[in-house]
């Protein structure tokens, strides 16, 4: 009896120790991975939503962004012309002004994803499309004795009225592979590797209507037209990582850090256009010119805000949502080609008003920096 007593007790105990075993494994293998050199590592616990579907989830995001456009400056306003100043002078070192530009407001773009969690190692692939357009007019007028002195004319002129408008498009595709997991009990990250191509076309129209008080009178309304116009399109590699701190009951906050290096093509084009009649040498289109070439361009790109989340349909589905604010950054992006100086050795007599002999005239990019920020929110989906 006591024989079996004993036997009883001691294979309960062999069951619940290979129970407890079992058990042991299975924990280690959820905090532990064996790495390509066949050793045993630490496995940060997996912080990506893990439900009972397809491993596929989409997100869509709607943008409030301001876009800041360098080198769309267009004219100097002097409020105090000087009859008495020659007018050469007046063009090349006028006493004073007001810079004008073109300004943008806040417009509303989109975002898409797609992404899938693969089931090893929990890792995402995940790509987005992120689009918006934004356009800005600037008008100005001055009446004698105040004038307008046109920045980006072929010859230096002296308007009445100037107009400069703006387009941009902007385009940008990520494809990531990430992984998110958990470094303490509160806060995760989620490094992050991707392939950036982006597409910008900047469009710029400026019109000069001559002040004919201050050169000739017939001169006075006659336009010149200035249209210059950049698209890049560029592909590189992007790296980032973004961070989560839990706060509770489904809410976190949520902060992104990425940079890239994008290698481009730029198109450029501009094109001048004088009033036809204005003299036999400048007269209807004195010049259309192009150029094309590659240029590396940096890119940044930071975002924090605030999250929840909250699983759906017994763990079937996760819905998310966020809302931050976001900056995009790109250095020399804004490549609009634009007119210098004639270059001669001649001296301009300061009643002299005709090309000079041996002059030449000088392109070149305004090579200037393009960013996006404001609003973006977003939900997200898994299913």
């Amino acid at each position: 009896m006591g024989g079996a007593i004993f036997a009883t007790t001691t294979a309960s105990a062999f069951m619940d120790m290979d129970d407890r075993l079992d058990t042991l494994e299975i924990q280690m293998n959820e905090i532990s991975a064996r790495n390509p050199q066949e050793t045993l590592g630490a496995s940060f616990v997996g912080a990506r939503p893990e439900i009972d579907g397809t491993n596929l989830f989409l997100t869509f995001d709607v943008i409030y962004w301001h876009t800041k456009v360098g080198g769309t400056e267009f004219a100097v306003t002097n409020n105090a012309f000087d009859p008495g100043i020659p007018l050469p002078r007046l063009i090349s070192f006028h006493p004073g002004g007001v810079l004008k530009e073109n300004d943008f407001g806040w417009d509303i773009g989109l975002k898409a994803g797609i992404g899938y969690k693969t089931p090893h190692d929990k890792w995402d692939v995940f790509a987005r499309y992120t689009w918006l357009t934004a356009n800005d007019s600037k008008s100005i007028q001055k009446n004698a004795p105040a004038v307008i002195i046109g920045m980006r004319s072929f010859l230096p002129i002296l308007a009445k009225r100037a107009k400069s408008h703006v387009d941009t498009d902007y385009n940008n595709i990520d494809l990531e592979l990430a992984r998110s997991y958990f470094i303490s009990q509160h806060f995760s990250i989620r490094p992050h590797f991707d392939l950036k191509a982006t597409w910008l076309n900047i469009r710029q129209n400026i019109t000069y209507v001559f002040a004919g008080a201050f050169l000739s009178s017939r001169l006075d309304g006659l336009d010149e037209k200035i249209s210059s116009s950049s698209k890049f399109w560029g592909v590189g590699p992007r790296a980032g990582i973004d961070g989560k701190l839990f706060i509770g009951d489904g809410f976190n906050l949520f902060g992104e850090l990425s940079g890239s290096i994008l290698y481009g093509h730029f198109r450029e084009r501009l094109k001048e256009k004088f009033p036809v009649g204005v003299s036999d040498a400048i007269s209807g289109t004195l010049f259309t010119v192009r150029d094309h070439y590659h240029r590396f361009i940096p890119f940044v790109q930071m975002q924090m805000g605030l999250e929840w989340g909250t699983y759906l349909n017994n763990n079937k589905q996760h819905l998310d949502f966020k809302v931050g604010y976001e900056v995009q950054y790109y250095w020399r992006i804004n490549q609009l080609m634009q007119t210098e100086e004639f270059d001669s050795h001649a001296v301009l007599p300061p009643d002299q008003q005709t090309f000079v002999a041996g002059a030449r005239h000088l392109f070149d990019k305004v090579s200037e920096d393009v960013m996006f920020y404001g609003i973006t929110g977003e939900v997200r989906l898994d299913f």
